[in-house]
């Protein structure tokens, strides 16, 4: 069965779409004019020549990154697929709270933006590094895609987190005050404090993450320091 708003695929006894929030068992999967059956996101009826269109659901519920989604509504194949990230930066969060003061936040950026890229694109939306660190540098539009880049690299590395049966590290509260107030001039203050317990907290579970939980990068960080 497929998501008839956002495509993705599911088990038939899915109560709503993992990717987008939606109810696809509800979805008719039909033509509105002949009533013929449709594929997935199709633009076109195969019958009458109808124009077809889907948009995703708005839904008050974040689905597969919510961390009170039930994960049995997921596959065991597709829970196996979403578990297959490339995480094998393991670095201590001493190393990583240098690194981000020395070089004012620019390590850090350019650090997790490509871990998005190591992360499996689980929802329809997920994006890779190339679109994370690009539109960081965007004049204005970067003050919207802060919120985007650190609050889905907190859902995503959470959820691989959950399927290994962690406790997610971060809270997305925490996450989005940070934002928050590291864009308010007056108390921008508070953020080189806040900061740095964010990245922290995320690079703890990337550690936990990676295979064996250590390795030649961090033995190389620590000895730096």
């Amino acid at each position: 069965m497929y998501c008839r708003y956002c495509g993705k695929e599911l088990i038939r006894t899915a109560d709503i779409c993992y990717s987008c929030g939606a109810d696809p068992i509800r979805s008719t999967g039909s033509c509105p004019r002949c009533g013929a059956v449709t594929m997935p996101l199709a633009r076109e009826c195969p019958q009458c020549y109808a124009r077809l269109t889907w948009k995703p659901a708005r839904s008050k519920r974040r689905a597969i990154y919510d961390p009170a989604f039930d994960l049995d509504n997921v596959s065991p194949e597709q829970r196996s697929d979403f578990a297959r990230h490339r995480l094998t930066w393991v670095l201590s969060i001493d190393a990583l709270i240098f690194l981000h003061i020395a070089t004012l936040g620019l390590f850090t950026l350019i650090y997790f933006g490509l871990m998005h890229s190591r992360l499996p694109m689980v929802k329809y939306d997920d994006f890779a590094a190339k679109r994370a660190i690009g539109f960081s540098f965007i004049p204005f539009f970067n003050l919207y895609w802060a919120f985007r880049f650190w609050l889905r690299l907190a859902d995503r590395v959470g959820l691989q987190t959950r399927l290994r049966g962690f406790q997610q590290a971060i809270p997305e509260s925490l996450m989005r005050a940070t934002v928050i107030v590291s864009l308010i001039p007056v108390a921008g203050f508070a953020s080189l404090i806040m900061y740095p317990v964010c990245i922290g907290l995320v690079q703890k579970s990337c550690n936990e993450l990676a295979p064996g939980r250590g390795g030649r990068y961090q033995t190389i960080a620590q000895d730096v320091l």
